[in-house]
């Protein structure tokens, strides 16, 4: 783009003229990558690689090539010369992209792309996000109000505070999908299958940033991977049967709305 010509020396017209570590067969520079810290150290990565090689430099993690300009002034202009579909970051999040595609996941592969598709998916979701907002908002309002009661008992008592922030997030999550919560937040009310439903969620996410950290693991489905795979099926196994539960419901409500009145 312009905006990439703006931003780089003249000598740079591509990735692979931009300076960079010694890129391997296969893996790239991921030893450099892994070296510097890895993505545990991810600022300090790439701090010291904006020291070694200057604003504009390159990465190849595992064939994945990518340039990298340090420039807050050209990230606007970047963003605004994007076009109409820009490409979203869940696009790289591999473990993700890959699950959904072996499991023909197309409407989570819909989510997770770019281009009209993206475009199409979201749109869908415009009607009940905006225009519907007074509907759920209100019922998201409620499931923090009991949320916010019994946190500091809970907090204290019963849940890490970083498993009660995850708990959190589904509850106010499932408020949103289905008009209702199962407070997996209050011990007292919580149902098991619930509390295993986010902490495979959990545990899928957590895993993703081990993966990230160590590609390897992935390539070769070592156990860290297939660990993944199988919260990531439970995650999905159990969102099927609420999604189904409650589609049901609707489908019945909305069958006796029709139905005429004796």
């Amino acid at each position: 783009t312009n905006s990439f010509s703006t931003a780089t020396p003249p000598s740079v017209k591509s990735i692979a003229d931009a300076p960079a570590p010694f890129k391997w067969p296969f893996i790239g520079t991921l030893p450099d990558f892994l070296s510097r810290g890895g993505i545990d150290k991810f600022a300090e990565v790439h701090e010291s690689m904006y020291r070694e090689f200057g604003p504009v430099y390159g990465m190849s993690i595992l064939g994945d090539d990518e340039i990298v300009v340090c420039d807050p002034v050209v990230f606007g202009s970047i963003l605004r010369q994007e076009g109409k579909f820009p490409i979203g970051a869940a696009e790289g999040v591999s473990t993700f992209t890959d699950y959904y595609k072996e499991n023909n996941l197309t409407m989570a592969m819909r989510g997770a792309s770019n281009g009209p598709e993206w475009w199409e998916w979201r749109d869908s979701l415009n009607a009940d996000m905006f225009a519907a907002w007074d509907t759920y908002m209100p019922a998201i309002a409620e499931t923090c109000r009991k949320i916010s009661d019994v946190a500091g008992y809970e907090v204290s008592e019963n849940i890490a505070f970083v498993d009660f922030i995850s708990r959190a997030a589904f509850d106010m999550f499932e408020t949103v999908m289905y008009g209702s919560s199962s407070f997996t937040t209050n011990s007292k009310v919580a149902k098991p299958e619930d509390i295993e439903f986010v902490m495979a969620s959990q545990a899928a996410f957590d895993i993703t940033g081990a993966l990230l950290s160590n590609p390897m693991e992935k390539l070769f489905e070592g156990d860290l991977y297939k660990k993944f795979v199988v919260n990531m099926d439970k995650t999905f196994s159990f969102a099927r049967k609420r999604t189904k539960k409650y589609a049901d419901l609707a489908l019945m409500d909305q069958q006796q709305v029709q139905q005429p009145q004796r």
